[in-house]
């Protein structure tokens, strides 16, 4: 009787240990390395680093430790960069900025169907974008990583996609500008013995993933980027493949060695697609700039975040897309829908709204924007 009850207080012990342990804020991970034998992945849990090796570098399970919680199907380490960047599909939904917000990200993403109570993919053949900056501010950019890349998987599986585009805070962290970087993070890099860039080295899991990745993709008649584009792109006179090929070779460059490279000067500069503002700030661009822009990528609109709002607004009678709608505040957010021809916008409580200024060629007027300059 009393080695039962003994029993059942280790248990209960172990259970409450269990449970302190889910609630750690700090805990996290994993982070993954291709090294000569396979992979080493590390965790960091309850102010320990815990370090596994698998000899397997592709198409293996691994366990979930701590930080996020489900275990990660690891894929091949040859992610494929997209060579047209254009797609199609009757089912479209997007959202911009999680910024390690993964709590909210999570509720958009299951309030609308996208993923399923187990984190799985349940969006069948539709496609979901993501405008970037997954990166910095937040204190759970690990958890909103993996839970991406494991969709990305499962969407390809069934027909769907997963389109993950960088922003100006992915580029930021490649190339060492961690001024946005929560703190939890550079401590955790630091107990690994590593910077906090190189967590996403080339020579990482989640690290290739992202250079796999472009800053341009088209989904039926809308071009999705970070920030925008002003009409001075035109001069460049490149496609949309070649300027993602310029992001993918130009990743991680110290900003001396962008500024000697005229393209990538523009490219990386205030008026391109990771950094511009001129839809919603002064001065203003004009539409009929606006229409220059959209008659060369052949597009009828362009959809952005980078700039933060109170939620998923229409813009230039419909041609401007605004979705960051500042998930990163961890309070609010939006994600943009896109069925059988209608256009919506959905809230953290499941709600669907009707998005009339794109037919109605009505704009939201500007004292709804809520500016993050230092963004």
């Amino acid at each position: 009787m009393s080695v039962s009850f003994r029993s059942l207080l280790s248990l209960l012990v172990l259970g409450i240990s269990l449970f302190v342990h889910a609630q750690d804020k700090n805990d996290d991970g994993p982070f993954v390395r291709y090294v000569e034998q396979g992979v080493q992945a590390q965790w960091y849990c309850q102010g320990q680093v815990i370090r596994k090796d698998f000899a397997q570098v592709a198409h293996f399970t691994l366990p979930a430790v701590c930080g996020f919680s489900k275990a990660i199907q690891v894929q091949s380490e040859n992610f494929n960069f997209p060579s047209i960047g254009k797609y199609t599909t009757n089912k479209l939904a997007a959202i911009s900025d999680i910024h390690g917000q993964y709590g909210s990200m999570k509720q958009l993403l299951q309030a609308h169907g996208i993923i399923d109570g187990q984190l799985n993919w349940s969006y069948g053949d539709g496609h979901l974008v993501i405008t970037g900056d997954v990166l910095d501010r937040g204190d759970q950019v690990t958890e909103a990583m993996w839970l991406l890349y494991l969709l990305d998987a499962q969407a390809k599986q069934v027909g769907g996609a997963v389109h993950l585009l960088l922003g100006n805070h992915e580029t930021m962290v490649m190339a060492n500008d961690l001024r946005y970087v929560h703190p939890k993070y550079l401590k955790i890099a630091q107990e690994y013995g590593q910077t906090y860039p190189e967590l996403f080295n080339q020579d990482t899991v989640l690290g290739r993933w992202l250079r796999s990745k472009p800053v341009l993709v088209q989904v039926n008649d809308s071009m999705f980027m970070h920030a925008g584009l002003h009409p001075d792109y035109l001069n460049l006179n490149r496609s949309v493949a070649d300027v993602n090929e310029q992001f993918r070779l130009s990743l991680g460059l110290p900003k001396a060695e962008v500024k000697k490279n005229d393209t990538l000067a523009f490219l990386y500069g205030s008026l391109g697609p990771i950094w511009y503002r001129g839809y919603f700030n002064e001065p203003q661009l004009q539409e009929a700039q606006l229409d220059k822009v959209l008659q060369y990528m052949q597009v009828k609109r362009i959809v952005v975040g980078h700039t933060t709002m109170s939620g998923v607004y229409s813009h230039y009678q419909g041609k401007v897309l605004a979705i960051d709608g500042d998930i990163k505040s961890g309070k609010q957010g939006e994600i943009l829908l896109y069925q059988n021809g209608q256009w919506q916008r959905g809230t953290l409580q499941g709600e669907r709204l009707s998005i009339p200024e794109l037919n109605s060629a009505k704009t939201k007027d500007m004292n709804e924007i809520k500016l993050n300059e230092g963004k």
